[in-house]
């Protein structure tokens, strides 16, 4: 309707009096002067096409219930009789399009007030924007968030027991010495199959545990709000298990602790989440930026302690690829607003990937030689 309200031009600013063509397309000689409207003239073919959407038997004339059906249909608290109020000149109860280009017309020196324009406001909000509030009230607080929370929990009580046994109560930054813990991945120990998961839960310091648990609650608790506890906690957990599974094959003398690459995988299922979503994302562009901007910055400092700081206290590939398994396998789990056939193509194929990988490097644990042998 109005341009400022409406974000259409259906109302225009013009200096030549209103012409109104009835459905034949010839003007008519009704004038703007006649009507009371002296600045306003209606786009026609624009105002042809909101009509058919309420035309809905296509006979020319938008009737009492095809009013309530768009009202309905559009979720408008207009009623009809308001509709008809506006529009039906004739009072037969139907509205023809010449009466409608009119009630276009005195609609528009008070378009806040009218009814009709408050019904064409509702088709035309941005195409996404319906969908976006679909993703906004995907985000659930009540039941509230509740697999993060527990792992949180369960790191925390693991590292206070380890602390308790190591340190005498009194934990430093690279205490307890939770390497030679029974939960810890050791390449040795590769038949202790547990190990490849419950590393996770221990800790090599409280640097480690401080900063694995703020990142945990940052990533994780706004993917749990909107995803839910099972896929939040099937894609953490295998987070944890291409950690080690990929540190095993690419880095297989590095003893592992630390929930790092599960919560690699969160972040990961963020990427997922706005591949998935960006067109129904509010604030996509804003999100996108700070994500590619934390992950380059975590990559390059990654890249230049491993490689010119030489520290190979940490496993940047455990790290990788947790990342990456949310990325692949966030494609397929995570929830989609409005799937499009190439997104549906791209979660099967991050699956497979996911998959083939978790499966290849199983292969590779239970068929390559040891380079440890003891445990």
């Amino acid at each position: 309707i109005i341009n400022a309200v409406m974000e259409i031009d259906l109302l225009q600013n013009a200096d030549n009096p209103m012409e109104l063509r009835p459905m034949g397309g010839t003007p008519a000689s009704t004038s703007v002067q006649s009507m009371g409207e002296t600045d306003l003239r209606v786009d026609r073919d624009k105002a042809l096409e909101i009509f058919k959407r309420f035309d809905a038997d296509s006979n020319g004339v938008i009737t009492y219930n095809e009013f309530v059906a768009a009202a309905r249909l559009y979720q408008s608290s207009i009623t009809a009789r308001q509709l008809l109020a506006e529009a039906d000149f004739d009072n037969d109860d139907m509205v023809t399009f010449p009466e409608f280009l009119r009630a276009l017309a005195r609609a528009s020196n008070r378009p806040q007030a009218s009814g009709l324009v408050a019904l064409i406001k509702a088709i035309h909000v941005p195409r996404n924007r319906t969908e976006q509030l679909d993703y906004l009230d995907s985000y659930k607080l009540w039941p509230p968030p509740l697999v993060i929370p527990i792992f949180t929990l369960a790191e925390i009580i693991i590292f206070i027991i380890y602390s308790a046994r190591d340190c005498d109560a009194r934990p430093t930054l690279e205490c307890p010495y939770s390497f030679s813990s029974p939960l810890a991945f050791r390449p040795g120990c590769r038949e202790q199959a547990w190990r490849f998961i419950t590393y996770i839960l221990v800790h090599s310091g409280a640097q480690h545990l401080i900063f694995n648990m703020l990142v945990q609650f940052c990533v994780g608790i706004p993917i749990e709000m909107i995803e839910g506890p099972l896929r939040t906690g099937a894609v953490y957990l295998m987070g944890g298990i291409a950690g080690s599974l990929a540190s095993s094959v690419f880095d297989p003398n590095t003893n592992l602790v630390g929930a790092s690459a599960a919560v690699y995988c969160l972040i990961g299922c963020h990427v997922a989440q706005i591949v998935l979503n960006w067109a129904e994302m509010p604030f996509r562009v804003i999100r996108a930026v700070i994500l590619g901007a934390l992950i380059i910055m975590d990559l390059a400092l990654s890249i230049y302690q491993r490689y010119f700081v030489q520290d190979h206290s940490v496993s940047y590939v455990g790290h990788l690829a947790g990342f990456v398994m949310g990325c692949t396998l966030g494609t397929a789990i995570l929830r989609n607003v409005k799937p499009t056939p190439p997104e549906k193509i791209l979660s099967w194929v991050g699956l497979g990937l996911a998959v083939a990988l978790v499966i290849g490097a199983i292969i590779f644990n239970a068929t390559y030689p040891h380079y440890i042998a003891t445990c």
